[in-house]
């Protein structure tokens, strides 16, 4: 055999088995997601896995609405759920960027629909949930503390505006504040930590207020256009959206149901769009390669999320009070028990189940996306998957 032929031969063959590995990988992929969705009994699974600037898998699996047997596919359009949260804070970082935003002056100077509390509150504890503004309130375990009926009614009329302003459809970021702008904090801001969705509803205000236009198109024109977010746009309850889901709900032991009834416009900024697992990547993969923020502001969002003693001044005096089996810093979290560091979001909400996962170190992020609430098995699935990819990036391969 002669040079040229042997050189043909090779690049065939080389092609071949580039060929058979992505199929290799490809099917792993699909068996694992088919085998969650049998044995979990969610009705549709969204995937899709980044590395290095590529996607190199994106698909859909089960049912997008399973009254009208309509199958899901990489267009269909869930529920982000809190993951709105790292679009929300790289908006903010975005307008740091820009020396707009101040994360250390006093939010009122930004937003004077909030009031003023006994403590001055900034951006940076509404970015990284130690403003002491309160989340949702478990009103059960409130009344049953109850001793008088004064107390009982004002517990069940603290519950009633907090159940209307779930059924309430908002165009707006700021209205939706009413409902909690005037409860006290839970802490003195800065010493403690709780996850808050609605001081994420105040960062909007916030945001607005820097920009000089709403929140919507700053997050259109700042994030989702840049990183070529072409699937994602705010849940309108009212709208008719192509590729949108139906919801459900999934209860151990118990047939699948419709979800519950939940209008997510007040929650927008904290996590009330929908989008696609390829959009999820999209975003993860502009944001390792600097393509929205400055090196130095990602790797502000991100200090304190690895397990180096190397941490910001800022981020020391609050980790404490993280529970330990994640970090949080500027609307990312990371996850435990990881070879290598991985960071991102999960969320969770009525009719849905979300989590994306971007691991720096390989450039390497995933997906996934359920129209139920009520399944707890996306990390174990995001495992596999990493497992699965890792196998076909090893150098034996």
């Amino acid at each position: 055999m002669n040079g040229k032929a042997l050189c043909i031969v090779t690049t065939v063959c080389l092609l071949f088995a580039a060929s058979a590995a992505g199929q290799t990988l490809q099917e792993e992929i699909s068996a694992a997601v088919q085998a969650e969705l049998e044995q979990s009994g969610v009705p549709s699974l969204q995937v899709a896995v980044g590395r290095k600037g590529e996607i190199i898998f994106d698909d859909a699996f089960g049912l997008a609405d399973v009254e009208n047997d309509v199958s899901a596919s990489p267009e269909t359009k869930y529920r982000s759920a809190s993951i709105s949260k790292w679009w929300t804070a790289t908006a903010a970082m975005i307008l740091v960027d820009q020396g707009e935003l101040d994360l250390d002056k006093p939010i009122q100077e930004y937003c004077s629909y909030y009031p003023e509390k006994r403590w001055p509150i900034t951006t940076r504890h509404l970015l990284t949930h130690t403003s002491g503004i309160r989340d949702y309130v478990d009103y059960e375990s409130e009344l049953a503390k109850v001793s008088t009926d004064e107390e009982q009614a004002e517990i069940e009329r603290r519950q009633n505006r907090d159940a209307l302003g779930t059924y309430t459809r908002y165009t707006d970021v700021v209205t939706p504040l009413d409902n909690f702008k005037n409860d006290p904090l839970k802490f003195k801001p800065g010493t403690s930590w709780l996850y808050s969705s609605f001081g994420y509803r105040v960062l909007a205000c916030v945001l607005e207020g820097v920009a000089g236009r709403t929140y919507r198109s700053l997050l259109e024109g700042e994030v989702f256009k840049p990183a070529g977010m072409i699937g994602t746009l705010p849940d309108d309850a009212w709208a008719i959206i192509r590729h949108r889901v139906a919801g459900y709900r999934l209860n151990r032991g118990e047939p699948l149901r419709r979800a519950d009834m939940r209008d997510v416009s007040e929650n927008l900024p904290a996590g009330g769009h929908l989008t696609t697992a390829t959009d999820m990547i999209a975003f993860a993969q502009a944001f390792h390669a600097g393509q929205l923020l400055s090196a130095k502001l990602v790797s502000l969002m991100t200090s304190g999320l690895s397990d180096s003693s190397e941490e910001t001044e800022n981020f020391t005096s609050w980790r404490h009070a993280i529970p330990s089996r994640e970090k949080y810093a500027y609307g990312i979290m990371s996850f435990p028990n990881e070879e290598r560091l991985w960071i991102g979001h999960t969320g969770r909400q009525a009719g849905a189940s979300s989590i994306v996962v971007l691991v720096p170190e390989q450039d390497l992020s995933i997906a996934v996306l359920t129209n139920v609430k009520g399944w707890g098995g996306y990390l174990s699935l995001v495992r596999q998957i990493h497992a699965i990819v890792d196998r076909d990036s090893s150098p034996a391969n």
